[in-house]
């Protein structure tokens, strides 16, 4: 049985949660919830790293490629979206030392929202889901840039799986970073796992603005549009009070972060 996710589980169903899908995307949800910790015991019981260095994107043509062509698509806010996805995710890979391709792991935040842009939103009749959408053009951009089949699959896996709550490092490590650093940007998950000064260089070297309005529009007309989506259980299961009530979102009105 195909993990949901998976570009196997994206071809097998094309982005369409099957029962136990649900059951399962649903108990990764509530498995989140129930590991939430009040933030002055979080830090006491997990520790903080005082300092991690600020991530430089890979000095490679197709990373520039891939920027260029994510910057040319999205909004703004959606572009500073990727751009911090990755940061996070780099982050995440320092604080927890983590071997992974630098190269890949970027490109995959970088591309993984492309399922929301004008060119790629319902474009494609083999995908039900934005996420999958997005896989399947990531694919199909990186390969006509050079990547290998082995690569491009690796980036398609990780963004087809990055609606997922949670994502196992068998899946791909670069897909688990993938998820922690979206999952951070977006509702302030693991935010405690990162020291506040290094919070504060990514939201200051990209502005969030008007993230959060967007991805909830997002979300609410993919709801709409394909019931049956990741997209849509996200969306009944509150995931608009989330990013409404992510600390990163307060912390730029000039809230504390933590």
């Amino acid at each position: 049985m195909s993990y949901v996710g998976t570009l196997e589980w994206a071809h097998a169903t094309e982005g369409v949660l099957r029962r136990r899908d649900r059951a399962r995307l649903i108990g990764q949800a509530v498995a989140a919830q129930l590991v939430r910790l009040p933030s002055q015991w979080r830090s006491r019981i997990l520790g903080e790293h005082s300092s991690l260095t600020s991530p430089t994107p890979p000095d490679s043509v197709l990373a520039r490629e891939a920027d260029e062509r994510v910057r040319e698509l999205s909004s703004p806010a959606l572009y500073g979206h990727c751009a911090r996805t990755w940061a996070y995710a780099a982050l995440f890979a320092e604080r927890d030392r983590v071997a992974h391709d630098a190269e890949l792991l970027y490109l995959a935040c970088m591309l993984h929202d492309l399922g929301l842009t004008k060119p790629h939103w319902g474009r494609d009749p083999h995908a039900q889901c934005f996420a999958v959408e997005g896989a399947y053009a990531a694919r199909a951009f990186v390969g006509e840039h050079g990547a290998s089949g082995e690569q491009a699959n690796a980036v398609a896996q990780a963004i087809s799986l990055h609606l997922n709550v949670t994502v196992p490092a068998r899946l791909g490590t670069e897909a688990q970073l993938l998820s922690k650093g979206v999952s951070l940007d977006v509702v302030g998950r693991r935010l405690h796992q990162i020291p506040a000064r290094a919070t504060q260089g990514v939201e200051q070297r990209w502005p969030r603005g008007a993230l959060a309005s967007e991805l909830i529009a997002a979300t609410a007309k993919q709801a709409r549009l394909r019931p049956r989506s990741r997209s849509a259980l996200l969306h009944s299961l509150g995931f608009p009070k989330l990013i409404e009530g992510n600390p990163l979102e307060h912390a730029r009105a000039g809230g504390s972060q933590r």
